[in-house]
């Protein structure tokens, strides 16, 4: 298996280098968190894991249990406090 820093400079077939997309992704889905947040919704997000949390406005985050059946959730616990969760870095750009 290859490292990023070997790939990241290729150039794919749209003209943009594997870094310039990544970027692009990222951009788009600190977007996403801070426009949704904005209407005061919980982003769900999973881990590598398979574990689902929710990634609140104020930036905390809950691991949830996640019904697909029901469309519900109930929340298991907070894994991180108020402006503690991964995500909580966009609330102060």
């Amino acid at each position: 298996m290859c490292e990023y820093a070997e790939i990241e400079n290729i150039q794919l077939s749209n003209g943009k280098t594997v870094k310039e997309v990544n970027e692009n992704v990222r951009k788009e889905v600190e977007h996403i968190y801070l426009e949704g947040w904005a209407k005061g919704i919980s982003i769900p997000f999973w881990d590598k894991q398979g574990n689902f949390y929710l990634a609140n406005p104020d930036g905390s985050e809950d691991l949830v249990e996640f019904n697909r059946k029901e469309r519900s959730y109930k929340v298991i616990s907070r894994v991180a406090d108020k402006g503690k969760g991964r995500y909580a870095y966009l609330l102060n750009k």
